[in-house]
């Protein structure tokens, strides 16, 4: 595979396009910021009934994930939120970390197709994605963006120890980065022989298992054994509740509702949607499927797979906010179907 031609190249483009992304990223949300100041928003409905008051609660000396103290984010993003509300700014604080999270993604989905000399598709793909943000409630308090944020990073490491444990830290801020598991493995695991995908996926297990252990057993050391099994509780137990609540949009749900919900928000998404799906259709069917019949080497295979497999809690509930799940994949895979059309125009 060809490399990128230069380091001096990859250099000036990083002094232009990580303050760039980094600027739209952080206007996004801080235009939210300043309309809730002005009183003509609100505060997202998870802020004011749960997240802000559990950070109090656990700052006035409750211990988390014990009643009033009670939500079902896991520790990560728990231990995230009291530390905001320590500054006592916590709007502002989170805002300014939402952005820098998006922006974050943004930059990740440049430097994965850097790395592998598709640069203009990665830009291309982090302009789509921060432009795509808002339509799908990404500049409201979250803990979605700091999960992609994670899985991007995953998927920007090969090493197994280190991939192991990001998407682990991921799955710490939102359960459903778990989802991506099974590609970011598949990402390693299809270049190697036997023997070293085995080892290389026990590396990748025990990383991630290890982090977390170590989260948990930091909530069991700060707050004690209530808290411990709370979180265990409201991480992974309440899951099953969640998943088969039979009054929300969702296929096992209300399903009337969820295919109306998914066809209203699909409509905002179509300039991504259009382009992915024709790119993905092209990178699954064809034998060589790390290139297909396009000019670039950006991770086709492994971004369709991860926008596929990120689609699922949108089966669980067709919420607005859960697309943002697939955003930033189906942004990439949009990019290269951008590229390809423009490259045949001019043919």
């Amino acid at each position: 595979m060809h490399v990128l031609s230069s380091k001096r190249e990859t250099l000036e483009s990083s002094t232009f396009i990580v303050p760039a992304f980094v600027l739209l990223g952080v206007l996004e949300t801080m235009n939210r910021y300043m309309r809730i100041q002005a009183g003509a928003q609100q505060p997202h409905v998870d802020v004011r009934c749960c997240w802000r008051p559990l950070a109090e609660a656990v700052l006035a000396g409750k211990p988390i994930y014990v009643r009033p103290a009670v939500d079902n984010k896991p520790p990560l993003f728990e231990l995230l939120n009291i530390a905001v509300a320590a500054t006592g700014q916590y709007l502002l604080v989170f805002f300014v970390l939402v952005g820098f999270a998006n922006a974050a993604i943004a930059i990740l989905l440049w430097r994965i197709c850097a790395q592998r000399d598709a640069s203009r598709v990665g830009m291309v793909a982090g302009l789509l994605f921060l432009t795509s943000v808002p339509a799908a409630g990404g500049t409201v308090v979250n803990v979605r963006s700091f999960a992609i944020a994670g899985i991007l990073l995953s998927l920007s490491v090969h090493h197994p120890v280190a991939r192991g444990a990001t998407i682990a830290a991921a799955g710490l801020f939102s359960q459903h980065a778990v989802f991506a598991i099974p590609a970011l493995a598949y990402d390693r695991l299809r270049k190697l022989d036997r023997d070293s995908g085995i080892r290389w996926l026990a590396s990748f297990s025990i990383a991630g298992i290890g982090v977390v252990a170590v989260t948990f057993a930091l909530v069991y050391a700060v707050w004690g054994q209530a808290s411990f099994n709370g979180a265990i509780y409201w991480s992974f137990g309440a899951a099953e509740k969640y998943t088969t609540n039979p009054v929300v949009p969702s296929l096992i749900g209300d399903t009337s509702r969820w295919m109306n919900a998914l066809y209203r928000e699909a409509l905002k998404h179509l300039v991504l949607i259009v382009p992915a799906t024709i790119v993905a259709q092209l990178a699954l069917s064809t034998r060589d499927a790390e290139r297909p019949a396009l000019s670039t080497n950006a991770p086709i295979l492994t971004t369709a797979l991860l926008a596929l497999s990120m689609t699922a809690p949108l089966f669980v509930r067709a919420y607005r906010a859960y697309w943002l799940y697939p955003l930033p994949f189906l942004a990439l895979l949009a990019s290269v179907g951008y590229q390809e059309f423009f490259k045949v125009a001019k043919e």
